[in-house]
């Protein structure tokens, strides 16, 4: 199984890995659940889902926004159903106070089985966003034991700040995003304030990757406590950016190049962009990163993964010896945006493809070399007649995908299970 605390995601997903492993298969949507495979939930006129959990029970977490700025969450039931066992109807919405809008980015579960979302909003009715964290009880309602009355903030002095990642590790939660122009992570502890024993007493570290601007989408903890941090930076174009701390929070010089990591995946064309949106760590100690790039010789983007050694190199075992892949799919742009490991040691990647006018819910997977595995698919689902799009990825314990995002007309939290 991945644990919380060695897979978040676009910040975060969390993917479970089940015991029984079983041969790879042409995925298709599985109809006992929801609707033929898919089940939609309306928050207002808009609403998106970014990460997903499943919980020991099988029961299934998506956290995300609405149009109001609010933080959304949904629970439903091993079939597809919302369980009204959360708040009474399986839905919650919590408002942030302040001037701007909030946005729900990142899901963990934590081991007595209470749920933390991060995200961002402006506190104290300032204009400067922040990190800003809730947690839930099992039932839906806020924590109070966290934070002030359920929610934390965290405020870097280099600027504004979003997070866009979780973990749970023990006691405590790992939080990742962006400060000013570079990558940012703070650690919590259980009661939601700032671990004064990490990043030489507050709790918080900041880092300048790359020529310009950085940008955390993702956060895993390795086995041996060590946070591994990826998302993109300026360098030439974008580039998949990894950072590596010591539990203390200084950069990790046992990982890249003074504790970072630059790769270039698409090539070195005008425009160049690749961005890391997602992060697995593997049990050999492994890490892969997943996302899209540019290719040099197309102006579309791909689905795009990366294996890196536990010292931060390409493995040279994937990728026919580069380490990466990039695979076109649809007739447009195919953007990844998160990633799991099966239990063969597959790489599943989720995000969207084109199909003619409309995003499609979208995945696809690699064996543990790299190579496409054709007997999977891509596989490709279109959601009513609008934009459609994976954010989360989760496996369950019996190796069925549950992927969240969006679609339909007006967009709503869709949720689909493949088999």
């Amino acid at each position: 199984m991945i644990s919380n605390a060695m897979k978040v995601s676009f910040g975060m997903a969390i993917g479970a890995i089940g015991a029984l492993a079983t041969p790879a298969q042409a995925a298709s949507l599985d109809p006992t659940f929801g609707s033929a495979g898919i089940t939609s939930t309306a928050f207002g006129n808009y609403g998106a889902a970014a990460r997903i959990v499943i919980q020991p029970d099988g029961r299934i977490v998506t956290a995300g926004q609405t149009a109001l700025g609010e933080f959304a969450l949904a629970r439903y039931t091993t079939s597809g159903v919302l369980d009204t066992s959360f708040n009474g109807t399986g839905k919650v919405t919590t408002t942030p106070s302040g001037s701007c809008s909030g946005q729900a980015r990142a899901l963990a579960l934590q081991a007595d089985g209470k749920i933390v979302v991060a995200g961002t909003s402006c506190p104290n009715f300032t204009s400067t966003r922040n990190f800003t964290i809730y947690r839930y009880n099992t039932d839906g309602s806020l924590d109070t034991s966290f934070g002030s009355s359920g929610k934390a903030t965290v405020n870097f002095y280099a600027g504004a700040s979003e997070a866009y990642a979780i973990a749970v590790q023990g006691s405590s939660i790992w939080v990742a995003g962006y400060a000013g122009s570079g990558f940012a992570l703070a650690r919590l502890t259980s009661g939601g304030t700032l671990d004064y024993s990490f990043g030489s007493g507050t709790g918080t570290v900041t880092s300048a990757v790359g020529t310009g601007s950085a940008f955390v989408n993702s956060l895993a903890i390795q086995a041996d406590g060590k946070p591994v941090l990826a998302g993109y930076a300026s360098s030439g174009g974008t580039v998949f950016a990894l950072t590596r701390y010591t539990t203390s929070g200084a950069l990790d010089t046992t990982f890249g190049s003074g504790g970072k990591v630059l790769t270039n995946v698409g090539g070195t064309s005008t425009g160049n962009s690749s961005i890391a949106t997602s992060l697995a760590i593997q049990s050999d100690g492994n890490i892969v990163a997943a996302g899209y790039a540019k290719s040099t010789s197309a102006s579309y983007y791909r689905f795009a993964a990366v294996r890196y050694t536990s010292a931060g190199a390409l493995d040279s075992y994937f990728g026919s010896g580069t380490g990466k892949v990039l695979t076109a799919i649809g007739s447009g742009d195919a953007v990844g945006s998160d990633v799991a490991i099966d239990a063969n040691g597959g790489i599943i990647v989720g995000g969207y493809s084109n199909a003619g006018s409309y995003r499609q819910l979208t995945l696809n997977r690699y064996d543990p070399f790299g190579n496409q595995d054709a007997s999977f698919g891509p596989v490709a689902t279109t959601v009513g007649s609008a934009n459609a799009a994976v954010q989360g990825l989760a496996i369950q314990g019996d190796g069925k995908i549950v992927v969240a995002g969006y679609g339909n007309s007006p967009a709503a939290f869709v949720v689909a299970r493949y088999q």
